[in-house]
């Protein structure tokens, strides 16, 4: 879990702009449906099916989005500030422990114990590794993400790599209706 764990604060921050990227795309998808072009090569059926997809995906956003505010909410106000530094807005360990008044190897022992209550609690809400498997893994938002997390063996002073956060986002951003690459 906690591969989904640092994915899930590592992308966090971009849930609203995807969100608002998905609706871009089902606009143009909906309004795709009445180009001549269109009509001849994709058939309503097909559109309507893309438009419930993506429609999905927009709902596992703000499913997520929704999902780790609350959870950060329920957290101690030193784990929410530490997480949100770290994952959310990228800073440094060592300028983290230095923040904090801490040691860098304290630092690293409440990075632990601040991801496992983060961790235990997406647990009771029901946000479990199988789920987010079954939810989230195929997902060419977050699937890199994940990748990435994993890939690293994630060691205490992991920080994901956020050109590949910024890669997804950028290739989220070129979606091109008339030639269907959508996300």
């Amino acid at each position: 879990m906690k591969y989904w764990t640092k994915s899930i604060l590592s992308i966090y921050k971009y849930l609203g702009r995807l969100s608002n990227a998905l609706d871009k795309i089902i606009l143009d998808v909906g309004k795709g449906s009445n180009s001549v072009l269109l009509m001849r090569s994709q058939t309503t059926y097909y559109q309507a099916n893309k438009i419930i997809e993506l429609m999905d995906r927009k709902r596992k956003t703000i499913n997520l989005k929704v999902a780790v505010e609350e959870v950060m909410s329920k957290l101690s106000k030193e784990d929410r500030r530490l997480l949100t530094l770290v994952f959310i807005d990228g800073v440094k360990s060592d300028l983290v422990a230095q923040l904090f008044g801490i040691s860098l190897r304290t630092f690293f022992r409440k990075k632990i114990t601040a991801l496992e209550n983060f961790s235990t609690r997406l647990d009771k809400m029901g946000f479990t590794e199988e789920f987010f498997e079954e939810e989230y893994s195929k997902e060419p938002w977050m699937a890199p993400v994940y990748d990435e997390c994993a890939s690293k063996n994630i060691e205490d002073d992991f920080t994901l790599d956020q050109s590949i956060i910024n890669r997804v986002m950028n290739r989220m951003s070129k979606v091109n209706v008339a030639y269907n690459t959508y996300i």
